[in-house]
Formats: C-alpha cells, structure tokens, sequence
C-alpha cells in the first residue's frame, strides 16, 4: 500500500487506479468534515464531489502540496464549504451545522449520556470563531498534524497552536458553563 506521498506523485500523473485510490482514501475525512459544517445529506454528497473536482484540477496545475496531501485536500474542502456559504448568503438562506459522527454503541443511558455530550460539545464548537472551529475540526475530528492545518487554512504552526491552545481554552470553559446552565435548570 502506498503512503500519501506516493499516492499523491502518482496521482499528479493523472493515472486512473491512482485517482480513484486518492478518492477512496480520501473521501471519508472529506465527507465528514462537510457533513460537521453543513449537515444536509444531500449537500454534503455534492460538495465532497466539487472537492475532488477541485483536487483533480489541482493536480492538472501542479498545485498539490507533496508533502501533506491530505492537508492540502482538507483546505480545498475548507474554501467549497466557504464558496458554498458565500453563494447561500447570496441567495440570503442560513442553515445550522448539524452532525458529528455516530458514537459507538453502548446501554441506553451511557449513549443518552454520550449524545448529550456530543450535542453540548458541538453546540460549544459552533459559537467559536471560524479559524478555531477549522482547527479543531481538522486537528481533532480529522487528525491532521499541526503543518498540516497551518497548509489547510494558510496559518503557521505557530498560529495555528495558538488558535488551537484558545479554541481548547474556550471548548473547556463554554461546556462547564453549559454543565452549570444543565444543573440549574434540572433544580
């Protein structure tokens, strides 16, 4: 099996078994990031293909970054969910991010304890800042390395550890204050 590198050299030949290996290693983490940011099935299915579309037209100018190609495939994904909300607000629709991945199954009250996390978690993520919810998208839901992101969202390491350490910083303190806000209404 190749490594990303080697995927990548062969896909900038534009040979077919390579695109196609590409898309499959690929298509998931895109997938999912879409679906966090957007939500709608359908949508998500659309943008993942503009994605690739736009992987492939890179590929035809150079434009692959050899030494962290899944960093450079999330920062395309990261400016289609961008051009897709510029083009929504055109039209003046809003719509709410919805979905994070399915938690493993597990008793009836642990899942409902764990869904009520995972809701109060994402709700916490989305009132963060545009470059701090990308961070932890791409670091934490994606598990791209710090270079990586710093490509994906054009940011050094250095600013994307800070926006990373703040983000984290915020994500602690915005779920104590949902866990209080969680008390006191249930008293």
């Amino acid at each position: 099996m190749m490594n990303d590198q080697q995927l990548l050299a062969q896909a900038k030949q534009l040979d077919p078994a390579a695109l196609r290996a590409l898309h499959q290693r690929f298509y998931e983490p895109v997938a999912r990031y879409i679906r966090f940011k957007v939500g709608d099935p359908h949508t998500v299915e659309d943008l993942s293909g503009e994605v690739f579309v736009r992987v492939i037209q890179g590929l035809k100018r150079g434009q692959a970054w050899q030494d962290s190609p899944q960093g450079w495939i999330m920062g395309i994904a990261r400016h289609v969910v961008a051009d897709y909300y510029r083009q929504r607000e055109r039209m003046s629709e809003v719509e709410l991010s919805d979905g994070l991945a399915a938690a493993v199954e597990t008793s009836p009250a642990h899942q409902a304890a764990l869904n009520e996390r995972k809701r109060l978690l994402e709700q916490a993520i989305q009132q963060l800042g545009d470059e701090q919810r990308d961070v932890i998208l791409l670091r934490f839901m994606e598990g791209i390395d710090i270079q990586g992101v710093a490509k994906a969202i054009n940011k050094t390491p250095g600013a994307v550890k800070a926006l990373q350490y703040r983000a984290l910083r915020a994500l602690a303190e915005l779920m104590q204050d949902f866990s209080l806000e969680g008390a006191l209404s249930e008293e």
